[in-house]
């Protein structure tokens, strides 16, 4: 119900604000990008939006900050709907709104997981725009996140349907297919990605590791193959195909791979632990602390790599102070720690795994 709030008095001219004097402002910064007269524009027909449209128009000329989006925050939905139904407003109504404001509130949603208005915002989206695909790929993604996986699989598949761009849509729809152990179904999905977006490097090893998991390894060395023929360098690639090459009985091909790796010094972040790991097993142990050190001089916000200096400095006899290194990554990178642990004890002796933090 309308209530008025004060009268405004701008050069001897009165202007009733009332509770949904407001309102105006707030369309105009959710579906037409701030522009009131486009929003103007597109709803002309109804009558008593523009009433107050054009208040603001007219205020707005001698107050320019009276539009400012600041007006409209925070957004609740509830309430935007209850005033389109106070200016009797229907989906059907915005013939040139956009919806990229609702897409990034829905993206904010989805981060702070307030999936229920979520939910209700894209089914707004979508009765103005059924064809708006990023909507039904948020939907399928939150779908997922709530452990509803078929729902979620329907509306993923109908994003890359209607854009097979959707990037997003192509990953999350592939994972899904490998967490229900259709792993050629994931691979098939994941080739699409990178037949888009042959950047995308993570995806090749997604690629691998599915047809790993089918057993199909000829495939899996495939893609790594091509992989390392756009990235030659990758320790990565060659240490996870030396292992399919195994798998294949290519043990000669597996054994140069090795020695490749064991000459080379990583390129790439992803390498360092790999390349670490596969020095320790050669016992190249004043290789890996020369490199890490100059490493860290130059990346310091690395600095969990530390822990990769505790076993050269074990095998040096500084017992005492790799145990210090691995109880100071442990206490400020408890994450980095326990995901290294696991290759730690495989390159530890019994004797020297007392070095390792409980």
């Amino acid at each position: 119900m309308m209530e008025t709030v004060t009268i405004l008095d701008l050069k001897g001219k009165k202007y009733e604000l009332n509770t949904n004097t407001v309102f105006p402002i707030i369309l105009a910064d959710i579906m037409y990008e701030g522009d009131l007269d486009l929003m103007m524009a597109d709803l002309k027909a109804k009558k008593k939006l523009m009433a107050e449209a054009k208040k603001i128009k007219e205020i707005s000329e001698e107050i320019p900050g009276v539009t400012s989006n600041f007006v409209t925050k925070p957004f609740v939905f509830s309430e935007f709907l209850s005033y389109l139904k106070e200016f009797e407003l229907e989906p059907s109504d915005f013939n040139h709104a956009t919806l990229n404001e609702l897409y990034d509130i829905i993206l904010d949603y989805a981060d702070h997981h307030s999936f229920d208005e979520l939910k209700e915002i894209i089914k707004f989206m979508i009765d103005i725009d059924p064809n708006y695909t990023p909507a039904y790929e948020v939907l399928g993604s939150v779908l997922v996140e709530e452990g509803n996986f078929e729902e979620g699989k329907k509306y993923l598949e109908l994003a890359v349907k209607q854009d097979p761009w959707n990037f997003a849509a192509l990953s999350e729809l592939g994972e899904i297919y490998f967490n229900f152990g259709e792993y050629e179904k994931a691979a098939e999905i994941w080739l699409k990605e990178v037949e888009l977006m042959p950047e995308n490097t993570v995806t090749y090893f997604m690629i691998a590791d599915a047809y790993r998991q089918c057993g199909n390894f000829k495939k899996a060395a495939r893609i790594l193959e091509k992989f390392l023929n756009k990235y030659p360098k990758s320790i990565l690639a060659k240490y996870e195909l030396m292992d399919i090459y195994k798998n294949l009985g290519r043990n000669i091909e597996a054994e140069e791979l090795k020695e490749e790796i064991s000459k080379s010094q990583p390129e790439y972040i992803s390498d360092v632990e790999i390349w670490a790991k596969i020095m320790f097993q050669n016992g190249k142990y004043d290789k890996v602390e020369k490199f890490i050190n100059k490493f860290l001089d130059k990346n310091k916000e690395y600095d969990h790599f530390r822990i990769l200096l505790s076993i050269p400095l074990l095998k040096a006899g500084k017992k005492e102070e790799a145990k210090l290194i691995i109880k100071e990554v442990k206490n400020k990178y408890p994450w980095y720690y326990y995901g290294m642990k696991n290759i730690m004890e495989e390159i530890l002796k019994e004797d020297e795994k007392d070095i390792l933090v409980d």
